[in-house]
């Protein structure tokens, strides 16, 4: 799914538990493998937060705890567009858009860690 791309035919799924398991069964391996990058993505954050936290100078602890916040809005995004049925494109640009900031994050993060 592309932000504001309306699928065929939307999906109606509860937002619960077992609304995201009809979800997953609907759509099968694509929302799998999407979801399975946002939770390795997720541990690389958590990682390179570790990592840092062991250095000295904040601003290199500093990005790195946005950017994992970044992830985590990323993936409450991206699990509340799934649960609206690909509906609610605001939550799809949350997770774009919180994508992109821990990006930008982690390369400030790159370039203070020199």
């Amino acid at each position: 799914m592309n932000l504001f791309a309306v699928p065929n035919s939307p999906v109606t799924v509860e937002a619960s538990a077992s609304g995201l398991l009809t979800a997953i069964a609907n759509d099968g391996a694509t929302l799998i493998i999407h979801a399975f990058i946002g939770i390795v993505l997720l541990a690389l954050s958590a990682t390179v937060l570790a990592f840092s936290l062991k250095s000295k100078p904040r601003n290199v602890q500093v990005p790195s705890i946005l950017g994992l916040v970044m992830v985590v809005s990323a993936i409450i995004g991206g699990t509340l567009f799934v649960l609206s049925g690909y509906t609610n494109n605001g939550v799809s640009a949350q997770m774009g858009g919180s994508f992109i900031g821990a990006y930008a994050f982690y390369f400030i993060e790159l370039y203070y860690a020199k």
